[in-house]
């Protein structure tokens, strides 16, 4: 498993809008807002070189679920990774103009270890499926009642303009 630092154009979110938890979101913000984003753990990512497979038009995925992320990907060249979690953490993030810090999950066994760091309290937790297949199933399950996709950057952006989130994290996003 990669550690890597994102660009968070690079990275597609979920379409949850506005945030699931805002006061989870508070929390990363106020830690990144103070200078201490290397508190948060990393991000677990999945590259699309993986997920395309089980996500293009002709998979079984695409057609129980009527989505094709394929013709996204090939329209938005930048977007290279699939969130798997940590959505607050990468808003909370891009607001505070921090880089995403990820750990890129190459096949089944770094969800064990991921699901191990949980274990030992080195990550927060991992809301999340056992096997890359079974997250891509979740995903293009959550995905196919998203009218559109979008990358953490583009999401964090609309919070900012319909200002879904508090307005202290805009002010502070809109300054900096």
């Amino acid at each position: 498993m990669d550690l890597k630092i994102l660009h968070p154009k690079s990275i597609m979110t979920t379409n949850d809008f506005p945030v699931y938890n805002e006061q989870i979101l508070k929390i990363y913000f106020k830690i990144c807002q103070k200078n201490h984003p290397e508190i948060l753990p990393p991000c677990p990512v999945i590259h699309k070189s993986l997920g395309l497979p089980l996500l293009t038009e002709n998979s079984e995925f695409a057609k129980k679920y009527n989505i094709s992320i394929k013709k996204y990907f090939e329209d938005n060249l930048d977007v290279e990774y699939i969130l798997c979690d940590g959505s607050h953490k990468t808003t909370a993030l891009m607001l505070t103009h921090n880089p995403i810090h990820v750990m890129v999950i190459e096949n089944d066994g770094d969800i064990k270890e991921i699901r191990k760091k949980v274990d030992y309290g080195e990550i927060f937790s991992f809301v999340s499926q056992d096997t890359i297949k079974d997250i891509l199933e979740d995903k293009a399950e959550h995905f196919s009642e998203a009218e559109f996709f979008q990358t953490v950057e583009d999401k964090t952006r609309r919070m900012v303009e319909f200002k879904a989130i508090p307005q202290f994290m805009i002010d502070f996003y809109n300054n900096k």
